[in-house]
């Protein structure tokens, strides 16, 4: 549910792009993202993640700029800094030996200490690849090219990259079980 309550600024802000324009793309996608936050908050019990602030306060900064002074650059950038603003935490963590991958995934794989740490990296160059793609489209290509592959660009990217990370994983998955027995 949470994944899907995602989509939604993304949706509006296609639908808005494709209909009236991306001034009135930020204006929905600034409107969406406001809304999803508080569902996300409600259903939270009040709280965001770390990620989800980064969001929205991206998303109000940029988007409010491009509505303040009437020019798309700003809204341009959002991606691009979310992207390497999430890069760049990702790689202090695994600088500083706490990959955040191991926080947010703990749960849910049980990893060697290599495996989180080469995970946490894949994530980083995963963040680093968007955030440059998301230049390039938004500042080398027409409008509806960079709208186009802001909606739906990051799909093939993002599939290639989750099978590469789970041939790349494969020998880190549950080393306790990998272990032979005595």
């Amino acid at each position: 549910m949470t994944a899907l309550l995602d989509f939604i600024p993304l949706i509006a802000f296609f639908v808005a792009a494709k209909l009236y324009g991306v001034l009135a793309a930020a204006g929905a996608m600034l409107v969406a993202t406001l809304i999803v936050a508080v569902i996300h908050a409600a259903r939270a019990g009040g709280k965001l993640t770390r990620q989800q602030w980064v969001t929205v306060v991206l998303t109000v900064v940029f988007c409010g700029l491009s509505l303040a002074f009437h020019d798309d650059t700003f809204i341009k950038w959002k991606s691009t800094v979310i992207n390497s603003v999430l890069a760049a935490g990702l790689l202090v963590s695994v600088l500083l030996g706490k990959p955040l991958m191991q926080l947010a995934l703990g749960q849910v794989f049980r990893l060697s200490p290599a495996g989180w740490r080469k995970l946490t990296l894949a994530w980083v160059g995963y963040f680093v690849l968007m955030a440059a793609l998301q230049y390039y489209f938004a500042f080398f290509t027409s409008n509806a090219t960079w709208i186009n592959f802001k909606t739906w660009g990051w799909l093939p990217v993002m599939l290639v990259f989750m099978v590469g990370q789970f041939a790349l994983l494969k020998n880190h998955l549950n080393p306790d079980l990998a272990k032979p027995q005595k």
